[in-house]
């Protein structure tokens, strides 16, 4: 009798540990916050190129967005128009619409950075 019930307590101490589990928790990043009114090129967005875009696109691929030419390359390439985000071929490379593909590839930037470079089009692409 004591063998069935260690065996029963045990059966049902594996049942009750079987049924507990973790669900995936999706962090949901809530609401945009919208940019600062003046957002620093060299401060803000040439950080973003290096964390994320500077591996590739640093002279072979256009537009080359190391430090010494990013500015340049985006606005005289034709990749910023400046006031314009939503038809600036560089937003859209970000959210890979529009037919653009997706930059990086593959791993699109936090919500934040992307509503960073969006403002700094927006507000007149300074070089700030």
């Amino acid at each position: 009798m004591k063998k069935l019930f260690k065996i029963v307590l045990f059966s049902v101490g594996m049942l009750f540990l079987q049924s507990c589990y973790y669900d995936t928790v999706i962090v949901d990043e809530g609401e945009v916050i919208p940019p600062p009114d003046d957002i620093s090129y060299s401060e803000q967005i040439m950080p973003i190129w290096a964390d994320y875009c500077v591996n590739c696109h640093k002279g072979a691929v256009a537009p080359d967005l190391r430090p010494s030419n990013s500015y340049n390359a985006l606005l005289n390439g034709g990749y910023v128009l400046t006031g314009d985000a939503d038809n600036s071929v560089l937003y859209h490379s970000l959210l890979g619409t529009n037919g653009v593909p997706l930059m990086p590839p593959g791993a699109k930037l936090s919500s934040t950075n992307i509503n960073l470079v969006k403002g700094w089009i927006d507000q007149g692409a300074k070089n700030n």
